[in-house]
């Protein structure tokens, strides 16, 4: 506790450095500074919250909209995440029972007695089998009450009465996260889990249809678009945002000033079922209409760019690269990281030149429809200035496949060393040892590139062949089962 001196002194401190010097404190430090005084007690408040979290219940809901209208603890709120995870309608009790078929329900389900077992034995089990089901169907019924909750919120007028216009008190609010992924408890918060406690997580609805009315009451709260953002990130979200559903003018002023941008995008139940017939440029085919693409050019300080493609992957890119990024530059960006895209090497390379700060540049089932990767790759060493380079998933050109979790098999085989072709291509891009292209000579075992090597195995045959990577790996592959995910139905 201060001396009556350093109270004194304190006094004498504006607000603003008070309240610095508050952010600083651990919580128990913090609560003793502000019982020294009452002005201490209003400054300290503000300190306490920073980061608001809220999820799709009316009583959450309804204690943002309380910190919102709070005139000190809205003062200092710099973040807000939503975490927006819809229950997923489980149409019928058969279907919720069958959940608890599962292997890592077995020991709360009744086990049968064996075939020398007693009347006794066998009327016991009924009598416990009977009790199981009766569990089972409370359970239902509990969990139907929380989902028909959540529903009722959605078609109704909670979003418009409560969200919009709470997001609009936060004086200081900077950043703003959407997360619709996840159903670990390590992900999830503690009062989420609470709220959605259905006696077993069931699985959460997968379709992003809901993402886009999300998403517009955060960031255009009383259809006006908030312009003092610097950070967004959105874990999953629909196209169709992006297609035409908010006015392009809109769009652009709330990206204005981003300089975090976090993208994962995941198609509508609607299109996802079209997979088979069509292929992924087509089910993306929002994206076209170039409300993406122009919203990324508004953000002139850009600093980090993430744009992710939830649903492909190994089914083929979602869209080309100039339908995402234009020939757009951004002078700050050092951090970009891309996957399911179509390209060229030519406007690949052009792409990233544009970029005069870009020293990071994370890449994953990108498909070159003319030139190689090797190619790529090697002017990618030559002609920017790469201080990371990671490449994941499956690269593609016309020539051949590159499998990026392959390892090498020779230095595997010697001392079970675990060399991707990913480590690999980040050594060769980043490192400018051997290259010859200031005066065009030189060995070219110097500039050996990785993709031409072909001692690059499957990390299980080899496993197979020569046993696991270390003794770590080998605990990990026992204790698989023991996992601290949450129910998976």
């Amino acid at each position: 506790m201060e001396t009556l001196p350093e109270l004194a002194a304190m006094e004498q401190c504006p607000d603003e450095v008070l309240l610095k010097v508050c952010r600083l404190l651990d919580f128990k430090s913090l609560a003793s500074f502000r019982l020294t005084t009452k002005r201490h007690a209003s400054i300290g408040a503000e300190a306490l919250v920073s980061k608001v979290r809220f999820h799709c219940s009316q009583d959450s809901l309804q204690r943002l909209n309380a910190l919102a209208t709070h005139e000190v603890f809205r003062k200092n709120v710099e973040t807000v995440v939503f975490e927006a995870n819809i229950l997923a309608n489980i149409g019928c009790i058969h279907s919720y029972s069958a959940h608890y078929e599962l292997e890592h329900h077995r020991d709360e389900r009744p086990q049968p007695p064996p075939r020398d077992a007693t009347d006794r034995e066998k009327r016991l089990f009924e009598r416990n089998l009977a009790k199981f089901q009766k569990e089972i169907e409370n359970k239902y019924d509990r969990y139907r009450q929380v989902l028909n909750d959540q529903q009722n919120l959605i078609k109704g007028t909670t979003y418009s009465e409560l969200l919009g216009p709470s997001i609009r008190r936060f004086p200081r609010l900077t950043k703003i996260e959407l997360n619709t992924v996840g159903r670990c408890k390590h992900v999830l918060s503690e009062r989420f889990l609470e709220t959605f406690a259905v006696d077993c997580a069931m699985p959460i609805e997968a379709d992003t249809k809901h993402t886009k009315e999300q998403l517009k009451h955060l960031l255009f709260p009383h259809n006006r678009p908030l312009t003092n953002l610097h950070e967004l990130a959105v874990h999953v979200m629909s196209p169709k945002f992006f297609g035409g559903y908010m006015p392009r003018d809109m769009i652009c002023a709330a990206f204005s000033n981003l300089k975090v941008i976090e993208l994962g995008l995941r198609l509508e139940r609607d299109e996802v079922i079209a997979w088979g017939d069509m292929p992924a440029e087509s089910c993306y085919g929002d994206l076209r209409k170039g409300l993406l693409r122009d919203a990324l050019c508004a953000a002139k300080g850009l600093e980090k760019l993430t744009i992710n493609f939830e649903d492909y992957g190994y089914h083929g890119p979602c869209a080309d690269l100039k339908t995402v990024l234009g020939d757009n530059s951004w002078p700050k960006l050092h951090y970009l990281d891309l996957d399911c895209l179509s390209t060229t090497s030519d406007n690949l390379l052009a792409m990233l030149k544009r970029q005069p700060s870009i020293h990071t540049f994370k890449v994953g089932f990108v498909t070159l429809e003319q030139g190689s990767w090797i190619e790529a790759t090697r002017r990618m060493r030559k002609e920017l200035n790469l201080a990371y380079f990671s490449a994941q998933g499956i690269l593609e050109d016309s020539e051949q496949m590159y499998p990026m979790h392959f390892i090498d098999s020779e230095a595997y085989v010697d001392s079970f060393v675990e060399m991707t072709m990913s480590d690999s291509l980040d050594v060769y891009v980043t490192s400018r040892y051997g290259s010859n292209e200031d005066d065009g000579d030189g060995d070219d075992d110097e500039d050996l590139h990785p993709l031409e090597h072909d001692d690059f195995g499957d990390p299980e045959e080899l496993r197979n062949d020569y046993g696991p990577f270390s003794d770590e790996d080998s605990e990990l592959i026992n204790d698989s089962d023991d996992s601290d995910m949450d129910c998976s139905g």
